[in-house]
């Protein structure tokens, strides 16, 4: 399998995500957010580029069937029912609605990797689910790191190095680009500490100065969720086999 990355998705280039697929990776929290709210009972989450689009969205669904969910620069947006924290999706409030969400990163990432053949998304609570997923697909691989507004997060490249040490513990032969390789070397030397890599990163300080530090823990749960989030469409869903083991049970992260 050959197995790129890139650090945003502004730096894909033209055709690369032809044949291929693709896991995006937002772990504060986009991706973390999703993989909760769909293992919670959400029924879709539908990704928008902007808070305008999110709103004329919800306007064309029947009352009560959609929320709307999302945030910028971590604060959640002015008449949205939620923002960005895996914590506010529980079953009780997201259960059975379609989710309108649009985020600073997150959001910008999965929409950029519309032209892969399947998309996925990982964080580190449902890392090996996803890298599962990735290797049952049997295609190349690119990994599309949120990143913040067009820069680097070493959250986000330590769990795409973790997909690929668990993708060579599965026993697949890989052919790495040098992201790739350096995302690799990144999880290697903090693989003993992701909670703390988590804390100390940009965003991880950013999220615990404005009280949201239980997001961050809960963001560095590795394998905490069993379920894959599947670009179908204009909306994530749980890929079918996941959907099938998360439809029964408590809320995946309390609160």
């Amino acid at each position: 399998m050959r197995v790129q990355a890139v650090f945003s998705p502004e730096a894909l280039t033209s055709g690369a995500l032809a044949g291929r697929i693709a896991l995006v990776i937002d772990v504060l929290r986009a991706s973390t957010t999703i993989a909760t709210a769909l293992a919670n009972g959400a029924q879709a989450i539908v990704p928008c580029g902007n808070p305008e689009e999110a709103r004329a969205r919800l306007a064309e669904m029947p009352p009560g069937e959609g929320l709307l969910g999302g945030e910028r620069r971590a604060l959640r947006l002015a008449g949205f029912a939620l923002g960005n924290s895996p914590l506010e999706y529980t079953g009780e409030r997201v259960g059975q609605r379609i989710i309108f969400y649009t985020t600073t990163n997150g959001t910008r990432a999965l929409l950029a990797a519309r032209e892969a053949v399947e998309v996925g998304v990982a964080a580190f609570v449902n890392v090996t689910a996803a890298t599962r997923w990735a290797r049952a697909a049997g295609r190349d691989l690119m990994i599309i790191c949120a990143g913040d507004q067009g820069g680097f997060s070493m959250e986000d490249a330590a769990c795409g190095g973790m997909v690929i040490e668990r993708l060579h513990t599965m026993g697949l032969t890989l052919a790495l680009d040098d992201a790739a390789r350096a995302a690799s070397l990144l999880y290697r030397a903090s693989a003993a500490r992701i909670p703390e890599l988590l804390a100390e990163s940009k965003w991880g300080r950013r999220l615990r100065e404005g009280g949201l530090g239980p997001d961050v823990v809960a963001c560095g749960q590795i394998d905490r969720l069993d379920g894959v989030p599947v670009l179908t469409g204009d909306r994530i869903i749980l890929a079918p086999r996941a959907a099938a083991r998360g439809a029964a049970g408590t809320d995946a992260v309390g609160g």
